[in-house]
């Protein structure tokens, strides 16, 4: 058998709890539920002021409850006549109980996604004579609860390898291990750090839908833990504490259970909750997180349990296995979110699920080079890298259920409405956000398309030095009351923020709205 000095387990404890902790930080970034369009869109300009708000989302929603507000450059708030969720739970209207003065305006709301993550959502338009977008206040913290969840997500991952994964590692390879009091009290210690975790996981999510923890309330809870992401960190909970009360010989019993109760709770807390794309979406995420979770618990087994490798050949077996399934759910995670390829480049899971995938073939590299030391019944000195770069791919498994599908955040098209007044709307589409060659198209229902209204379109950019661009547009000969004009030659020399000013002339006279985007 192999002797691992103590030194090694020191460190390999060390890295767990620091890459679990930067997991936990980077996670509080990004929430799952992506807002598809808006009207207005944000940053546009209304000559009237709009009856109503919407926002449509990639996913059904929850409202959080006194979250939607309307506010004025000034700070003024005004008043609500309904907020309500439309389409299936995809649209949040919001509707002014009173016409808006000329003015900059700031809408906000906050929803929960089906995963139990909180979006905060906003639009932001000018109204009338004002076409300068105002200035507005950042957006206060979100409270206590939000130095919470790094810690909770640490002691969640780092719970979940030394007790799932410790013992789904142990029936895999070393079975009689499990009734050994060094596995009993590294896996009691690992379900007790799993059941912090979740418990302070979802006492953040609690105080997220509920507005702070102070506003938190035994309604929210109970319906965060109706949800599937809560009734997972309630079984995982439950049998953790189960298995801290029963003897060594029950925990083998016992383990299975817990195991794939706290496996559960990860999954869907990522992607895996997410409604669009089930059940891929759950199926890869789930392969992804059991893997990893068995990989980094054989490593803590041959660390603080068996101080060793004995049946060196049946742990390379079964790491091999569960290397092939990470690369698996990594290709149906990849086909589900990752459209088109050029996202892989241009959005931070593409760049994240490419650094994973490095990774993965360094830990393999490494587990080579540490198994044929190990059939030399040689000290494996590789071990430690091959610990630190399993963990770096557990961190970046993390990571990517955490952050936005690179098919809902990566988008080379544009699409908004603009609301000249007395239900003159213009439809406005854009087939590509990047520089240079664009095509621009603008759609109008007409009241009488024997008159047809005459529209105007310049682009600017301060950040380009653009002050002018006069857009060609010309007239679809398409029969029928909606009337369509494209660009002609249209091409956009350089990225930045360009602003879309479009002067449409009909029954009511000339007006003038507006809206920015960026180019990239």
């Amino acid at each position: 058998m192999v002797s691992i000095p103590s030194r090694w387990a020191r460190c390999w404890l060390l890295a767990v709890a620091f890459a679990a902790l930067v997991l936990g930080s980077a996670g509080t970034a990004w929430a799952h539920a992506g807002l598809v369009s808006t009207s207005p869109g944000n940053g546009a300009h209304a000559a009237e002021s709009p009856r109503e708000l919407t926002l449509d989302l990639s996913e059904p929603v929850t409202l959080v409850a006194g979250s939607a507000q309307l506010i004025d450059s000034a700070g003024t708030r005004f008043d609500l006549a309904t907020v309500r969720l439309a389409d299936g739970e995809r649209r949040l209207v919001l509707v002014p109980a009173a016409p808006l003065a000329d003015g900059a305006y700031l809408a906000t709301a906050r929803v929960v996604s089906a995963d139990t993550h909180v979006v905060s959502l906003s639009i932001q338009f000018t109204v009338g004579t004002v076409t300068e977008q105002g200035e507005f206040a950042a957006a206060a913290a979100t409270g206590a609860e939000q130095y919470l969840n790094a810690p909770s997500k640490a002691l969640t991952y780092l719970g979940l390898v030394l007790s799932a994964g410790l013992f789904a590692a142990a029936r895999w390879v070393w079975p009689a291990a499990l009734r050994t009091r060094r596995f009993a009290v590294v896996y009691r210690i690992g379900a007790t750090v799993l059941i912090a975790g979740l418990l302070t996981r979802f006492t953040v999510l609690v105080a997220q839908q509920s507005g702070g923890l102070a506003q938190m309330s035994a309604a929210s809870a109970r319906e965060l833990a109706t949800t599937a992401s809560g009734l997972a960190i309630t079984a995982a909970v439950v049998l953790s504490a189960v298995a801290l009360g029963t003897g060594t010989r029950a925990v083998a019993t016992v383990g299975t259970a817990q195991a794939v109760a706290a496996v559960l709770a990860v999954t869907l807390g990522g992607h895996g909750g997410s409604v669009p794309g089930w059940p891929w979406s759950f199926a890869g995420t789930l392969v992804h997180v059991y893997a990893i979770t068995v990989w980094l618990g054989g490593i803590a087994m041959i660390v603080a349990v068996v101080r060793g490798a004995p049946n060196p050949a049946r742990w390379h077996t079964v790491a091999a296995g569960h290397l092939g399934l990470v690369v698996l759910g990594g290709l149906v995670l990849a086909w589900r979110q990752v459209r088109p390829l050029d996202a892989l480049a241009h959005t931070t899971y593409g760049l994240v699920l490419t650094t994973k995938v490095l990774a993965v073939v360094a830990v393999a590299v490494f587990g080579a080079l540490a198994y044929r030391r190990l059939r030399r019944s040689e000290r494996p000195r590789t071990l430690l890298a091959e610990s630190a770069a399993a963990l770096v791919v557990l961190g970046l498994t993390a990571v990517l259920t955490t952050v936005p599908p690179a098919k809902d955040v990566y988008t080379t098209d544009l699409a908004t409405t603009l609301d000249f007044g007395a239900a003159d709307i213009v439809e406005v589409t854009i087939d590509s956000v990047r520089r240079g060659p664009q095509r621009l198209t603008l759609r109008h229902t007409a009241t009488d398309p024997a008159d047809p209204p005459s529209i105007r379109v310049d682009l600017s950019s301060s950040s380009a030095n653009v002050a002018r661009l006069p857009v060609e547009l010309t007239p679809a000969t398409e029969p029928g009351p909606i009337l369509i004009w494209r660009s002609d030659r249209l091409i956009l020399p350089a990225p930045g923020a360009w602003k879309v000013t479009v002067r449409f002339e009909g029954e009511q006279g000339p007006r003038l709205a507006s809206f920015s985007y960026t180019v990239i």
